[in-house]
């Protein structure tokens, strides 16, 4: 079962199932509008999955952000929204926001106990939001950063457990969407070894 079929069906199993500390009624109490299917400016990010099946009118979410960003994607939220609620998930705050003016919400869970990084799943009925956060283009950090000391060489199509989940839903989609100049640039940043920028020439296909 692929990412997208494991999200729509998570509600159709059990009513304690929950996506960030939620239920399926409470969703559906916090979104009622339904979702207006307008052409965006840009395109929906690939992962942005709709959960209109379940009797949710909003978008899930999970992306990958650098630890140096999370202020900068705060300041993305709070200048869109108002703190409506919060709660704990996992012994981790989940915040609700709102935006009463567009009938905008959004449920914002965000963790860094994984890959060193932070993690952050999002619910939202607003595009624009998620078209904010694709301008922003924020960077999934490189394996090398994720995996410490793990073998450059060992990495491609064929990864299991927690190296290909981090590939296939975080990292991969990112890396491949850049430019060369782009590519380069993300090397700099993050003080890329040599072994690992050769490793990800063979799978980014250049």
């Amino acid at each position: 079962m692929n990412f997208f079929s494991r999200i729509a069906g998570l509600f159709e199993r059990a009513p304690k199932e929950q996506i960030a500390g939620y239920s399926l009624s409470e969703l559906q109490a916090v979104f009622t509008a339904p979702l207006q299917h307008t052409i965006p400016a840009l395109p929906l990010p690939l992962r942005a999955v709709s959960l209109e099946d379940t009797g949710v009118p909003a978008y899930y979410w999970a992306l990958l952000i650098d630890g140096n960003d999370r202020n900068s994607f705060q300041a993305l939220i709070e200048s869109s929204f108002t703190l409506a609620d919060e709660r704990s998930f996992n012994a981790l705050p989940v915040r609700q926001y709102e935006n009463l003016q567009n009938h905008q919400h959004l449920i914002c869970f965000i963790s860094t106990r994984e890959f060193n990084a932070v993690t952050v799943r999002l619910l939202t009925n607003s595009t624009d939001f998620l078209e904010a956060i694709q301008r922003q283009r924020f960077a999934v950090p490189p394996p090398w950063v994720a995996f410490e000391g793990y073998d450059p060489a060992c990495w491609g199509a064929q990864l299991q457990g927690a190296q290909g989940y981090y590939n296939d839903q975080y990292f991969l989609p990112f890396f491949t969407g850049l430019s060369k100049a782009e590519k380069r640039a993300y090397y700099a940043r993050y003080a890329a070894p040599q072994e690992w920028t050769a490793s990800l020439v063979l799978i980014g296909n250049e």
